[in-house]
């Protein structure tokens, strides 16, 4: 845990929740609220302030079923259950295995094969979709890279057949060559059979150390449980639509300033840093201005994002990249996100502009994926009702 985090003892959790100790102690056993030793005596507990303001603010709007799945919307308890992906303690795993673990050894399309639920088959085993007809790339490739992606995914024949009542298994093999295309599509290039992080190496003039560093990248973004893009695929596999059409959702919602658009701000942080060859100076300006400081404390991650800590150390050092997260531990106590990972591996690597944005998409087609192939399987429409606030009916 970290040592910036406020912990409180059991009288002050029990009196903000409004609970009994035993209740208390309850939620601790059932990990919504995590503990530590008290300084002073390793007998006295102290309990996490952030996981109980988080369970005040679930308890605060009652127990009507619509106001519990208006708050669920909000960084709330789970709303759709899923196999995929578990954030807990500060880790994140894919299907029970340590992602961190898995993206020391494994690549972006081992880690597809698991979240897919592939077993043994081998989607990727089929050839490279059919190249981009080269004036459709030309014509693409200065569009942002979301709508780039999602003005050559329609030319993926397989990503359009419709998903409905069709087995996951006949699905695979689409996924795997939508998988391949927004790779190209991402990097500007031609689709190929290699590997996302060769490919990306081969089009990005990477060296071997480079590609590793992208292999493990990818791998750690692949999924993030219901995050706005993920929810978004699942609301459109829910219809039955195709796989494309579900990657088109993501995508879309990945192109928002609240999604995908904060790998961009922290590189304009970064630019700041650059011009003034101070972190602690723009820190302390943009505290006086009120601004923000992106990529910095994630709300599932009060400890720290562990793909950052996986990432960045294997960066070369950066004098002012390590000032700027020692200024931000000790003046804000904020540790750095995936966002700060992604922008540093771009510059440290030289990539093009929107690189850091492109290997999350990259990545994070696998995640897409999964969530759709997932929510066909229930075979039911995602169709939340919605608490009017408008206007009274006229009943004249």
């Amino acid at each position: 845990m970290s040592k910036h985090e406020p912990f409180i003892d059991a009288q002050a959790a029990s009196q903000i929740l409004g609970v009994s100790r035993a209740t208390l102690y309850a939620y601790v056993s059932r990990g919504l609220v995590r503990t530590t030793d008290g300084p002073d005596d390793p007998r006295r507990r102290l309990y996490s302030s952030h996981d109980i303001d988080g369970l005040k603010k679930n308890k605060s709007v009652g127990r009507k079923p619509r106001d519990v799945a208006a708050t669920t919307l909000d960084w709330g308890l789970p709303v759709l259950s899923s196999d995929i992906t578990l954030i807990e303690s500060g880790r994140l795993f894919y299907r029970g295995q340590d992602a961190a673990k898995l993206a020391s050894t494994a690549t972006l399309e081992e880690v597809a094969r698991l979240l897919w639920a592939c077993g043994d088959n081998d989607p990727f085993a089929v050839g490279a979709p059919r190249p981009w007809d080269a004036t459709l790339l030309d014509l693409t490739k200065d569009l942002p890279l979301t709508e780039r992606c999602q003005a050559l995914l329609p030319f993926v024949d397989a990503g359009r057949m419709t998903a409905w009542q069709r087995d996951n298994r006949k699905l695979w093999p689409s996924a795997a060559a939508l998988l391949r295309a927004v790779t190209a599509a991402a990097s500007g290039s031609q689709p190929s059979a290699l590997p996302a992080h060769i490919h990306l190496a081969k089009a990005w003039d990477l060296a071997e150390t480079g590609a590793d560093i992208i292999r493990r990248t990818l791998v750690l973004v692949a999924d993030h449980e219901l995050n706005a893009s993920a929810f978004a695929t699942r609301v459109v596999a829910s219809t039955g639509a195709s796989l494309g059409a579900c990657l088109n959702a993501g995508l879309s919602a990945l192109s928002g300033p609240l999604h995908g658009g904060m790998t961009s701000l922290v590189e304009i942080l970064f630019d700041e840093i650059d011009d003034a060859n101070n972190a602690a100076e723009v820190v302390e300006r943009r505290l006086r201005r009120g601004d923000s400081l992106p990529g910095f404390e994630h709300p599932l991650y009060p400890d720290g994002d562990p793909r950052a800590a996986a990432l960045l150390p294997l960066l070369p050092p950066n004098a002012k990249r390590q000032s700027l997260i020692e200024t931000m531990a000790e003046t804000t106590g904020k540790l750095p996100t995936i966002d700060v990972a992604l922008a540093s591996i771009r510059r440290e690597l030289g990539l093009p502009q929107g690189a850091g944005l492109a290997l999350f998409a990259i990545g994070r087609t696998v995640g897409w994926i999964a969530h759709a192939l997932e929510q066909f399987q229930e075979k039911k429409l995602i169709r939340p009702r919605a608490r009017y606030a408008g206007p009274k009916p006229d009943d004249t």
